[in-house]
């Protein structure tokens, strides 16, 4: 079978982390026997190789990086909604115009987020060759179009081209219901993204001394990283709090993280270094809120994969995370709570067999058979 994935992040570079889990599915399918094309966001208009693919495997990239890999669309669309929207607006129109060319050789569309992806797919002039569409929502994608008021007519776009729907946690499926009649979502799945299992299994593990706290995650309001910051105030044992990633944050977090002890900013880091780094950690945070506007997250990958390496997470009771096995939940922005949770994983860590136990069934050769098998 010939499947297109359209995507906005994709891996730019051997390394990059960004839209990693995508990169993860369409090794997986292409693990299954299909023919895979890609198509996503990048500096410019180009067809180039694919990161640590094949030879001869090829992704067309249309330009849009600036909006989709500096922070986050969704943080874009917030910060500067008018030029941000614009953006993003005419990204939408050329990928529709790209789709028409390519997606009617296709037998089968994923589309990894609803907006613009998923969108874009069901305005293309694609005549009588449309392929069924699989469509997944990861998050900010959902909650920005209900925050623009959207969210019902994207679906009714989606419902009526006979797209299936894919959810990465059950609230944004419930988010979704509440905005449409229960019938407009019958066959959607929930259906977290898969992991390299072998891979995160096999990081060797070696905690420091003092025991290293990682974060990892774009510098953006919702990931919290300021409430880890606080919390190493109140952490009862000596640590070092390492945060892993970049975004338009990173100064105001630098300028707090000043008065406090023992936090080391790395900037965005690749896939080696961030794997180096569940390597030593002895706890993973995931301190994630939920927005005035009620944006909050699907299900971080990070906190996967971290269990996936046997290492413990402490995470916000928010968004997709609450659905997560053998995380250590907080509420969210309580810094105390959150240094109290962490000294008690550190004083009493859960076994590493017990952690990679509770994500066992997120391998992506089986999650890309899930996710086929919801295709229309």
């Amino acid at each position: 079978m010939k499947i297109g994935v359209v995507t906005t992040s994709y891996p730019r570079a051997a390394g990059d982390p960004a839209g990693g889990f995508v990169q993860g599915h369409v090794a997986a399918l292409r693990a299954l026997g299909h023919e895979v094309d890609v198509i996503a966001a990048g500096e410019r208009d180009e067809l180039v190789a694919e990161p640590e693919a094949p030879t001869g495997t090829r992704i067309a990239r249309l330009r849009g990086g600036d909006l989709f890999y500096r922070g986050g669309a969704p943080d874009r669309l917030e910060r500067e909604p008018l030029r941000a929207g614009l953006a993003g607006a005419s990204f939408s129109a050329r990928l529709a115009a790209t789709l028409a060319f390519h997606a009617p050789r296709w037998d089968l569309a994923i589309a990894h987020w609803l907006a613009p992806s998923a969108l874009a797919f069901t305005a293309a002039r694609l005549g009588r060759r449309r392929p069924p569409l699989l469509a997944i929502a990861h998050g900010g994608d959902v909650h920005t179009l209900r925050r623009a008021r959207l969210l019902a007519p994207a679906l009714a776009a989606l419902r009526a081209t006979g797209a299936r729907l894919a959810f990465v946690s059950d609230e944004l499926r419930a988010i979704a219901a509440a905005a449409v009649p229960a019938r407009w979502l019958a066959g959607a799945i929930v259906q977290p993204m898969g992991l390299a299992l072998d891979r995160f299994g096999a990081i060797p593990r070696a905690p420091s001394d003092p025991p290293t706290i990682v974060i990892a995650s774009r510098l953006v309001q919702v990931k919290g990283v300021d409430v880890a910051i606080a919390a190493m105030q109140h952490v009862r044992r000596p640590v070092h709090l390492v945060i892993a990633g970049d975004g338009p944050e990173r100064a105001t977090l630098a300028a707090r993280a000043a008065d406090a002890p023992r936090v080391t900013f790395l900037g965005a880091v690749d896939t080696r270094r961030r794997d180096e780094l569940l390597g030593r950690a002895s706890v993973v945070v995931v301190p994630s809120r939920i927005l005035p506007n009620g944006r909050s997250e699907g299900t971080p990958l990070i906190a996967l994969e971290a269990l996936a390496a046997g290492v413990p997470v402490v995470a916000s009771a928010v968004g997709g995370l609450r659905e997560v096995r053998s995380l250590a939940l907080v509420p969210p922005d309580d810094p105390h709570r959150l240094a109290q949770t962490i000294d008690d994983v550190l004083a009493h860590p859960p076994p590493a067999a017990t952690l990679r136990g509770s994500v066992a069934d997120l391998g992506w050769p089986e999650v890309a058979r899930r996710l086929l098998a919801a295709t229309p």
